[in-house]
C-alpha cells in the first residue's frame, strides 16, 4: 500500500481489480460504537470508486443503503455507470465483503454550470474553535472513529448540537471526506434519550461545495423519533460561512 500521510487517505486507498471494480481494505479506526465500520466512512469508499469511474467530474449527491453492516477487513467495489450526461452523470456502486453486499449507493456526478444568483443559510453565530472548550469522550463517545476527530461541540438543547469539527491529524477536508464528516457526531437524539445506538438505514448528502482549508463548523437536530426510526440532519459550512454540505439519514434505534 503506498504510504500516505493521512489515515482517512490510506484507508480509502482503491486498488484497481479490473473492468469499473476496484478492491480496499476498510480499516479498524472508523469504527462506531455499535462496534462496525462508520457507515459515512464507507460512503466516503463509495464515492472514491464512483470518481474513479467517471474521472474528472465531482460528486454532487450521493444516497447509501446500508443493507448488512460492514467488516473491517478486504472489501471489493462495483460501480455500474448508469448514465453518461452532458451536465450529470450517475454511477451505483456494490461494495461486498464476504461475499454479500453491504452497502448499495447512487452517486450523480457533475460541475458547476453557471444558473441563478445563489442562496443558501448562513452559518449561525457561534465562537470560533479556540473559543471552545475541546470535547472529550464523555461528550463524543469512545468509538474508534470518534478519535480521528478533534471536536468542540456546543448543545443547543432538545436533540440538537452545534458545533466545530476538523481531522485530528491535521488532514484538510474534501468532499470525498463529507460523508464520513456528516456521520462522525454524536447522535443528536441522545440529547433527549440517553444510552441509546443508532444503526444506518439510509443516508443521502448534498455535496455544495469543495470546503476550504481548516475547521468545518456543523449543526445537527433531529425532528422526529417514530416507530424506533429517527431521521437526522446536518449542515456544515467552512470556516469561510460557505455551505459545504446538507444531509440526512434515517436511522433504527437499538
Amino acid at each position: 500500500m503506498t504510504t500516505t500521510p493521512h489515515r482517512f487517505d490510506a484507508d480509502t486507498e482503491l486498488r484497481p481489480a479490473g473492468g469499473l471494480s476496484w478492491t480496499a481494505g476498510v480499516g479498524d479506526g472508523w469504527v462506531s460504537l455499535s462496534g462496525v465500520p462508520n457507515g459515512g466512512y464507507l460512503m466516503s469508499l463509495a464515492l472514491r470508486a464512483a470518481t474513479c469511474a467517471l474521472p474528472g467530474i465531482e460528486p454532487i449527491t450521493a444516497t447509501a443503503h446500508f443493507l448488512r453492516p460492514g467488516l473491517v477487513g478486504p472489501a471489493r467495489l462495483d460501480v455500474e455507470v448508469v448514465k453518461r450526461g452532458r451536465t450529470t452523470s450517475t454511477a451505483g456502486v456494490a461494495l461486498v465483503q464476504g461475499g454479500k453486499e453491504r452497502v448499495r449507493t447512487l452517486v450523480t456526478l457533475g460541475g458547476p454550470d453557471g444558473g441563478p444568483p445563489d442562496f443558501a443559510p448562513s452559518a449561525p453565530p457561534l465562537p470560533r474553535p479556540r473559543g471552545c472548550a475541546p470535547s472529550g469522550p464523555e461528550v463524543v463517545g469512545s468509538a474508534s472513529v470518534r478519535r480521528r476527530f478533534d471536536y468542540r461541540l456546543v448543545p443547543t438543547g432538545g436533540a440538537g448540537v452545534r458545533g466545530w469539527v476538523r481531522f485530528a491529524d491535521g488532514r484538510d477536508p474534501d468532499l470525498a471526506a463529507v460523508p464520513l464528516v456528516v456521520d462522525c457526531f454524536p447522535p443528536a437524539v441522545l440529547g433527549v434519550l440517553d444510552g441509546v445506538r443508532m444503526s444506518t438505514l439510509e443516508l443521502t448528502v448534498h455535496l455544495r461545495r469543495p470546503p476550504r482549508p481548516g475547521w468545518l463548523q456543523a449543526g445537527i437536530r433531529s425532528r422526529a423519533l417514530l416507530h424506533g426510526l429517527v431521521e437526522e440532519e446536518v449542515e456544515l459550512w467552512d470556516e469561510d460561512g460557505g455551505l459545504v454540505a446538507m444531509s440526512r439519514q434515517l436511522a433504527q434505534l437499538g
